[in-house]
């Protein structure tokens, strides 16, 4: 806590909840970042219950991808909104469900685009990968319900 703590009295930690730039700024990017992550990896959920038609299988490593730079994008930015009230978020269960429910859903997809990109490099049907189905439909409703936490937060702590 005392690492945090020193973090929480940085200039960079006064610049993002005093400047006019800073929180809006990451809030913002980390929103984008958020809508790319979860998005596409519901798109290729969609797809993957053919729910979705017009996609290319060969084209879902490279979908996956871009979800997984959106997933970076929230995390660099999720970093910088943390380090300025790190002991607080921590202290709140709210934040603490939300980071559980984001390791589920980064997890997954970093090995769902590892799995259908070996599927689409066999020439198999993607959407006939049940495992694949599960764990994508595991991950959008754990997206979601980071989101929802997220949001939660605000409301269920003493952070903001």
């Amino acid at each position: 806590m005392n690492f945090l703590r020193i973090l929480e009295s940085t200039a960079f930690s006064e610049w993002v909840l005093t400047s006019m730039l800073g929180f809006p700024t990451l809030i913002a990017l980390h929103s984008i970042g958020m809508a790319v992550a979860a998005g596409l990896t519901i798109v290729v959920t969609l797809y993957l219950y053919r729910l979705v038609a017009g996609i290319a299988d060969a084209k879902l490593p490279g979908i996956l991808r871009i979800a997984m730079w959106g997933f970076l994008l929230n995390l660099v930015t999720g970093l910088a909104i943390f380090v300025p009230r790190g002991t607080e978020y921590l202290a709140n269960v709210t934040f603490l469900v939300k980071m559980l429910l984001v390791l589920i859903s980064a997890a997954i997809l970093v090995w769902l685009k590892s799995h259908v990109a070996q599927l689409a490099r066999k020439s198999v049907d993607v959407c006939g990968s049940v495992r694949a189905r599960r764990l994508s439909l595991v991950s959008s409703a754990t997206w979601i319900g980071a989101i929802v936490t997220g949001r939660l937060i605000a409301y269920l702590g003493s952070v903001y």
